[in-house]
Formats: structure tokens, C-alpha cells, sequence
């Protein structure tokens, strides 16, 4: 016998077997799975909540100056700074090849959608410049409608409030001409200027890139007659990730204690009431005291016998 096997109490040998060796690693396999898949949704839960407790703080807050968000134009904005509003003056870059540039399919509300996003020169009060990409807004994907009045700039002196949030990350998909696929501040001026950005100058962007944040619009004044449409404000709903991932945790502990009860059920099906090994003499325990006792009481039963029949002789 292995040491593997005097471990495990002799009703419960039958784990050793292939077939509940298989169930045993399956139930494990299953929980394993249902653990991760719970943090997972877990995770997802604190990604929201951690969300909306930024837009809480910060989305309604009183907007000011850039230079108190994000010091340097090459600052990273900080998470905790996401959604604060600031308010800037400066001019869009209307003599720009391509003064607005689409970002399309990125749905508002479960709707497909087209940003309008463009570069906008801030006038700093010591007189330089940066220039922040800003999302003005959005209108409906209709791949055979006009959206000109919607992508049309504001000529001249502007005064933007926006809120910022940290720039997206570059992307390796060639966009055509006046569209990008993401908010990158560097891939966004090269898609305005039409040649990489090397010619910002010519068009009146004599400035730094802010490549940390863009902001999305809130307030433009003075606007066009027909803008694009406000960015909505981010929702506050957690969905549903706690319940999914309590659910999947809950599954994994079913898969092991419901090993547990069909092995306790087996074992008992195959330990029924037997025959009291006391009362086999061939068997190891017919030398138990029992056994002795009863072997002594037969032995005496049958002396008193032959005594009684003796003395009925005698008589």
C-alpha cells in the first residue's frame, strides 16, 4: 500500500481512481476559472466607481486657469485632475489645411457617432502659446449628409471652457486626410496641418504642444450657427460587475462543494451495514475479546452439560 493511500480512509480510496481524479482537477479547473472571472468583474466595478467619484469631484467644479491644471505644456495631466474645467482665450487654426479633423465611430449613447475635434492656440498671460486638441462635440454618422456647417470654426478671438482629461495614446492606423483615429495631441495636429505638424507656423500656431490632455468642450463663445452637439455628461451608473463577480465566486465554491457531497455520497453507498467481523472466527477480529468471551461461554455451557448428564446417570 502507497503512503498516498494509508492516508486516505478506506471508504474514500475510491478518489484514487481515474475517474474521480478527472472530477476532482475538473471542480478545481472550474473554481480556479470562476475566481479569476470574479476578480475580473471586480476590477471592472473599482474602474467605475473610481470613474465616477473623479466626475463627481471635478465636472462641476469652477473652471480655472490651465497653467494651475497642468504647469508645463508637456505635463501628463494627473488622474485626479480629470474633467476639471478650465477656461482659455486664443484662436482655432482656421488657415490650417484641415482646421477641424474628424474622429469617427465612436459612438454617444450606444449611437454611431463623428467627433469634431481641432487645435486651438492658447494665449498665455506671458505671452506664449500652447496648443491644446480639443473634442467640440459630436454629430450623427450619416456617411451621405453634409457635416461642413457642423465641422466650421469660429473665426477670430475665442474664449473656450473645457474640460481636460489625459491625452489618448497614439495609434499605428493610417487615418485619410482630415480624420484621426484617436485623441493624440501630436496625431491631431499633423492630420490639421497636413504635414506632420512641421509646418504649424505657417498656419498661425507658432506655440508647444500640450501632449499630457486635450480637452472636451463645454462652453464656446462666440460659436458657429451650427455647432456640433455637447459632449453628454459621463453616466453614473456601476452596472452590474459586483453582482457578476459575487455570481462567479459563488460558482466556483458550488463546483468544490458539490465534489464534496457527490464523493460523501459515494462513500457512503459503498460503506452499507455488513456482517460484524466480531462474529467471523476466520477473520483477524474473531480474537477480539468478544469473540473470546463468547468462545469461553460455549466451552462452559457445554461442561455444565456433561456434568448434568453424569449425575442423571448416577442417579
Amino acid at each position: 500500500m502507497s503512503s498516498q493511500e494509508s492516508r486516505i480512509p478506506g471508504r474514500y480510496r475510491f478518489l484514487l481512481s481515474g475517474r474521480w481524479a478527472g472530477t476532482v482537477v475538473v471542480a478545481l479547473v472550474v473554481a480556479v476559472a470562476c475566481a479569476a472571472l470574479g476578480y475580473w468583474q471586480l476590477t471592472r466595478y473599482q474602474g467605475k466607481a473610481a470613474a465616477i467619484e473623479l466626475v463627481e469631484a471635478n465636472y462641476d467644479s469652477t473652471p480655472v486657469g490651465i497653467e494651475e491644471v497642468i504647469p508645463t505644456p508637456g505635463t501628463v495631466l494627473a488622474t485626479s485632475q480629470t474633467w476639471t474645467p478650465v477656461t482659455v482665450t486664443g484662436h482655432y487654426l482656421t488657415d490650417a489645411p484641415h482646421p477641424s479633423v474628424v474622429l469617427p465611430q465612436r459612438p454617444i449613447g450606444g449611437s454611431p457617432a463623428d467627433h469634431v475635434a481641432a487645435i486651438f492656440a492658447v494665449d498665455l498671460a506671458d505671452g506664449g502659446t500652447w496648443l491644446l486638441t480639443v473634442d467640440r462635440g459630436w454629430y450623427a454618422t450619416d456617411t451621405f449628409a453634409d457635416h461642413g456647417a457642423q465641422q466650421e470654426l469660429p473665426d477670430g478671438d475665442v474664449t473656450l471652457t473645457v474640460r481636460l482629461r489625459p491625452a489618448e495614446p497614439t495609434t499605428d492606423r493610417d487615418a485619410p486626410d482630415g480624420q484621426v483615429y484617436g485623441l493624440a495631441p501630436a496625431q491631431v495636429l499633423a492630420a490639421t496641418t497636413g504635414d506632420g505638424g512641421a509646418g504649424s507656423a505657417a498656419v498661425g500656431a507658432d506655440g508647444e504642444l500640450v501632449t499630457g490632455a486635450y480637452g472636451v468642450l463645454a462652453v464656446e463663445s462666440p460659436t458657429t450657427a451650427s455647432p456640433p452637439s455637447a459632449l453628454p455628461r459621463p453616466a453614473a451608473d456601476l452596472g452590474n460587475h459586483l453582482s457578476y463577480a459575487f455570481q462567479w465566486w459563488i460558482f466556483g465554491i458550488g463546483a468544490l462543494v458539490g465534489t464534496v457531497i457527490l464523493a460523501r455520497r459515494e462513500a457512503a453507498e459503498g460503506s452499507g451495514p455488513g456482517p460484524d467481523p466480531a462474529d467471523d472466527p476466520s477473520s483477524p477480529s474473531g480474537s477480539s475479546p468478544r469473540g473470546a468471551r463468547d468462545r469461553r461461554r460455549s466451552a462452559e455451557e457445554e461442561e455444565d452439560a456433561l456434568i448434568d448428564g453424569q449425575l442423571r446417570d448416577r442417579a
